[in-house]
């Protein structure tokens, strides 16, 4: 009985998206337009085309194709950018940046060309069966990549802290240490400097923020976004009275200078991927 791909992936309990760029890579088959054609290797393996009614003619493997050392080899086991950050909570989205950051992969139009550097550390080059966009996928082996370890171990450490509704550590020997070298005094603050960092956008800590003279102090902001003018306030550290009246004057300051300005609380640390980039964009700030 033949197998199409895609009982194909079923049979050996792999993503069918992901076999489509294994056999591509491999040379058994190649896009033609919006359709994958056998290549004359592919056809050697025991590809042919049927026909259906419904779908047309698709690519089909025969039965003893499962058996092939291609399938059964641990190093043909290819993982998609969502596998390989599911072990950290980290979604894809946010995974495609920190593998840029890497220097592994590059942006191209909508999707991610691999780089020298990301080829070597194990990554392959393949591309959606329908779209055309370009993505990456990785070896298993990338997880032991010392520079990958180093990263992940640096945006995970503090993420304990990230559910403790007073995050702040007092003293300096505590702060936190995010990825862009910033030290900084929360979890959550780390989890914002990282994301900024890994998404390209070029920000300051603890700006000060352009005061009237009537106010005695220097205040300084969370981030300062220079080639957009925007700041990002996190207001998840209000303990006491003497906090919220800050957070008020500080607000106050703001409005009445025109600033633009982002208020994150402790419910949008856990979802900056879906909150971040649609507040930015309302500042014409566009990451995607």
């Amino acid at each position: 009985m033949p197998y199409s791909t895609t009982q194909l992936a079923k049979k050996l309990n792999r993503d069918t998206r992901d076999l489509f760029s294994l056999l591509a890579e491999r040379g058994w088959i190649h896009r033609d337009g919006k359709n994958w054609r056998l290549t004359a290797k592919g056809e050697f393996e025991g590809g042919s085309y049927t026909q259906h009614d419904k779908y047309g003619e698709y690519i089909v493997w025969p039965e003893e194709i499962l058996q092939h050392r291609l399938f059964s080899a641990e190093q043909s086991h290819l993982i998609s950018v969502t596998q390989l950050g599911r072990p950290y909570n980290i979604a894809a989205k946010r995974m495609n940046f920190i593998l840029a950051e890497l220097g592994w992969i590059e942006r191209f139009h909508h999707g991610w060309k691999l780089t020298e550097l990301g080829k070597k550390a194990g990554g392959s080059q393949t591309e959606h069966e329908s779209t055309g966009v370009p993505y990456t996928q990785w070896s298993e082996k990338v997880r032991h990549n010392l520079h990958f370890k180093t990263t992940i171990e640096t945006l995970t450490q503090h993420n304990e802290h990230l559910n403790k509704e007073a995050d702040f550590f007092i003293s300096a020997g505590n702060l936190c240490h995010c990825l862009d070298g910033h030290q900084v005094e929360s979890a959550a603050l780390a989890e914002i400097d990282n994301w900024l960092y890994c998404s390209g956008v070029n920000h300051a800590y603890r700006r000060d923020i352009p005061t009237p003279e009537s106010v005695r102090e220097v205040i300084s902001c969370d981030f300062y976004l220079p080639e957009s003018l925007i700041y990002i306030e996190y207001w998840g550290q209000e303990q006491s009275p003497a906090d919220i009246q800050h957070k008020m004057m500080k607000k106050e300051i703001y409005q009445a200078a025109g600033l633009k300005l982002i208020e994150l609380n402790q419910q949008d640390i856990h979802q900056l991927d879906e909150v971040l980039p649609k507040l930015l964009l309302q500042h014409d700030l566009d990451l995607y």
